[in-house]
């Protein structure tokens, strides 16, 4: 075995216990699988006997051990740290806490000693022991209160792991008490018990039992003033990497041997990149130099930073905080002041002072998150968030951004701190710089509202969110203005989400403002997706046709017709979701009249065409907008739609509702869009006046900017106003002439060739789009397009070739299928059928 000078280590030193050793490691639960030898505990040096005299790898004193053992010393020091244990579990069959369990005694050259007390939960306690006749080890939370266990919480893998370990993941730490099973992750408990006098030499160490049998695995000492664990909270420290080094990225890892470090993490940019020249509205994710951790370490630590396996620097922590600042090897190390202050929050409204339900976000001067308490500073370490963690935050690109009820409150660092909070798209974004002073306590910030739609009648909703609670909807929705949340309960295979939200009523907020109603996307692989609204009752299955939407192997129970009918049925409103794919159900569905409205969830040349194609054919169709919110990574109302409810009617979910079967709405992802046709607004007829000719009307306004408003006809731009420099508002007027049954629409983009875009994960680009208003020559509508119907023909034959050839739809028993009727392939044929003979009938009759 070496000795203590061998293995010493940065001002500690181990002491070589091979003399006094006389019990085997077999007197620890489990022992054959405790390491003995040279250890590293906590970054400490530790002697562990190695059973190599006579097969003794611990110290027992007292019990059926001698009640007392000198352990020579020789050496003077400031700490001493002890492994130890009691070996009988009395403290769990009734023994008190603090009962004295023995003495430590220092013997110094000078004849004098200092005798230190070890008492049960106090300096000592319990070896743990497997405990498997009980649900929970007793000796979990129950370890002693100034000692620490042997075993310490290192990192999770930052990116990969088992799937049963996905919830602690997001913990960061791999707690070693966290037992399932139990392991036994610790035996001894590593007391660090300060010299009374450091200055002196101690020449050995008395170790006294007052009857309990105490075990001892090692013993270090210390020249240094410090406490060996540490008693410092955790600071700041940034990281600036040259070009050469690469750049911040999930591979990049700090690691401390006496302390701890978090992940590292990329800074938060300035926000001059935000969406479309709007603050609060994310940074986008580019190559960052710049990151940060937290570390918490005593003086004497070292850090090291790597990349996979290798390193690239390596600082001595102690240096770092007298110095400031550390170069090495193209990596600089700075320490910020660690000055803060524990801050409520309050966001008001401008205008009526009233606290106000947004998105905030704070960053130090350095571009270090400082989130809320309860809120993230990185969504699951800036990692994919696809049904993970959803709810309360919003990552947008680079930036974490906490939903609040307008208070908030948690540390800010001491200076300059950058605030963002959004709200919406008729707020001013806030984007300022606060001085946060010390002592401070509160800190006061203001929304003003650029325009208010429901003062005119628009309310804004979302018609397809997925994995929120009902009430993480209800915060995130007043969070970002948005009136209407459909939560929809869906399946992935075997992953059915949000069952326990179904209630079959809206959920309203206190104030009024904002319903949450919790239906269902149904779905289809070859056939489609359809968003149910209104739900009374659930629809089910949710989901068919075999993987990904429905389970492995499973079969084709019905059809996106069939539900659409169970809804309408119950009052509902039937929307197709991200319209027109999966497109295999499209045609029939708006042949046949089953559908209310088609969904956009992002602007997209071939989606919006599609849409045309249908309206060119003579298809009244109102046109929403949902996020298909399925991530942290995707505010609510990102897409959302504006439906007009008239001046008559009270305002709630119903109404909405109505609103959108009526086909008063617009889409947005920002800009808000007005459009009149002789003062009609969209969806809305009027007959085609005599003159042949009506007056357009677009306006808009808008946080982002925006470079182009347009009026299109029948599929076709007939105005547009175009602007050189990108502005907030934009308003258009033309006489358009009309000849035949048209529909007109108006859109507007953000600024650029390419549009510009949203921070999401999807990077959605800054529109808007209205529904059409409809202009007929005659008493009814009416327009035809030859070759839209045979395009929906074929997408029927389609369908139903899918149906009888390719469909899973042969149940190897006998089955009573859901919808009662013996022919099954007649139930799935059905809409298509009646689908096929209303087109063929319209095409007849040009």
């Amino acid at each position: 075995m070496p000795d203590h000078d061998t293995f010493s280590c940065r001002g500690y030193s181990p002491l070589d216990l091979a003399g006094v050793l006389n019990a085997p490691r077999s007197v620890l639960d489990d022992g054959d699988s405790y390491p003995l030898g040279p250890r590293t505990l906590y970054g400490l040096p530790f002697l562990f006997g190695d059973e190599g005299n006579a097969g003794a790898a611990l110290l027992r004193v007292g019990g059926p051990g001698p009640a007392a053992v000198t352990v020579p010393v020789d050496r003077a020091f400031t700490w001493m740290v002890v492994a130890h244990a009691l070996e009988s579990p009395d403290l769990f069959d009734g023994q008190m806490a603090g009962q004295l369990c023995g003495h430590y005694t220092l013997v110094y050259d000078d004849g004098t000693t200092e005798r230190l007390p070890v008492r049960q939960r106090l300096e000592i306690g319990p070896t743990p022991r497997l405990w498997s006749d009980r649900a929970i080890p007793l000796d979990w939370g129950q370890t002693p209160f100034l000692a620490v266990p042997d075993a310490q919480h290192r990192l999770m893998p930052r990116t990969n792991g088992r799937f049963d370990a996905a919830g602690a993941r997001f913990v960061d730490i791999d707690d070693p008490q966290a037992r399932s099973p139990y392991v036994l992750p610790y035996r001894f408990y590593l007391w660090p018990c300060r010299n009374p006098r450091p200055g002196a030499t101690v020449r050995a160490l008395e170790i006294h039992s007052a009857g309990p049998a105490i075990l001892v695995g090692a013993l270090t000492t210390s020249e240094l003033d410090e406490d060996p664990f540490g008693r410092t909270v955790w600071r700041d420290v940034l990281l600036d990497l040259d070009p050469p080094v690469g750049p911040i990225s999930e591979d990049l890892a700090v690691t401390v041997d006496r302390g701890s470090a978090t992940y590292v993490y990329r800074t938060v940019g300035s926000g001059e990149a935000a969406a479309g020249g709007t603050p609060a509205w994310g940074t986008p994710v580019e190559e960052h130099h710049q990151g940060y951790v937290r570390v918490a370490a005593t003086p004497s630590a070292r850090l090291t930073l790597t990349r996979g396996e290798a390193v690239i620097s390596a600082c001595g922590w102690g240096e770092l905080l007298t110095a400031g600042r550390h170069s090495d090897a193209g990596v600089t190390w700075r320490v910020p002041d660690a000055g803060r202050a524990w801050v409520r929050t309050t966001v008001r409204d401008a205008a009526t002072g009233e606290p106000i339900p947004c998105r905030i976000h704070f960053r130090s001067a350095d571009g270090v998150p400082y989130p809320p308490h309860g809120h993230h500073g990185h969504i699951n370490s800036d990692g994919n968030t696809w049904n993970l963690d959803i709810g309360g935050d919003v990552r947008l690109g680079t930036t974490t951004y906490s939903y609040i009820d307008g208070t908030c409150e948690g540390w800010l660092p001491l200076g300059e701190v950058t605030v963002e909070a959004a709200r919406g798209f008729e707020y001013e974004p806030l984007h300022t710089t606060v001085t946060i002073r010390p002592g401070q306590t509160e800190l006061e910030l203001t929304l003003a509202r650029v325009t208010d739609l429901a003062a005119d009648g628009w309310y804004s909703g979302d018609t397809h969110v997925h994995f929120v609670s009902t009430l993480g909807a209800e915060l995130e929705a007043r969070g970002e203005d948005v009136r209407v949340a459909n939560l929809l309960l869906s399946q992935w295979g075997h992953l059915f989400t949000n069952t326990e939200e179904f209630t079959g009523h809206p959920h309203t907020s206190h104030d009024g403002h904002t319903h949450v109603f919790a239906g269902q996307e149904n779905r289809s692989g070859m056939l489609g997706h359809i968003n149910l609204l209104g739900l009374r009752r659930p629809i089910m299955p949710w989901c068919t046709g075999g993987a990904e939407e429905s389970e492995l192997g499973g079969g084709l129970e019905t059809t996106l017709s069939h539900w659409a009918d169970e809804c309408h049925e119950q009052g509902g409103t039937v929307v197709l979701a991200h319209f027109p794919v999966p497109n295999g159900e499209a045609a029939a569905l708006l042949a046949t009249g089953r559908l209310d409205a088609v969904e956009m969830i992002a602007y997209d040349p071939y989606n919006i065409q599609e849409y045309y194609r249908y309206l060119d054919a003579g298809y009244r169709i109102t046109l929403v907008g949902g996020t298909d919110k399925m991530s942290s990574e995707v505010p609510i109302g990102l897409i959302r739609t504006y439906a007009h409810v008239p001046a008559d009617e009270e305002f709630d979910y119903w109404a909405w509702c109505r609103a959108v079967r009526e086909g008063a709405t617009f889409v947005t992802s920002g800009p808000l869009l007005w459009l009149g046709v002789d003062g009609r607004r969209p969806g809305e007829d009027a007959r085609v006046p005599a003159s042949g000719t009506v007056r357009v009307e677009a306006r808009v306004q808008s946080i982002f900017d925006v470079d182009r408003l347009e009026i299109v006809v029948n599929g076709h731009v007939v105005a547009e106003r175009r602007i050189g420099t990108p502005g907030r508002t934009l308003e258009l007027t033309a006489d358009v002439p009309v000849t035949e049954d048209s529909w007109i629409a108006a859109r507007c983009y953000g600024p650029g060739a390419g549009v510009a875009r949203h921070h999401d994960v999807w990077a959605r680009p800054i529109m808007a789009h209205t529904s059409p208003v409809y202009l007929r020559t005659g008493e009814e509508y009416a327009r035809f397009d030859a070759a839209t119907v045979d395009h929906m023909l074929n997408l029927v034959d389609g369908s139903l070739a899918y149906i009888d050839e390719r469909s899973r739809r042969l149940w190897p028993g006998q089955v009573c299928h859901r919808h009662g009727q013996e022919d099954h392939l007649a139930f799935l044929r059905a809409p298509f059928l009646q689908a096929r003979e209303l087109l063929r009938e319209r095409r007849a009759a040009t």
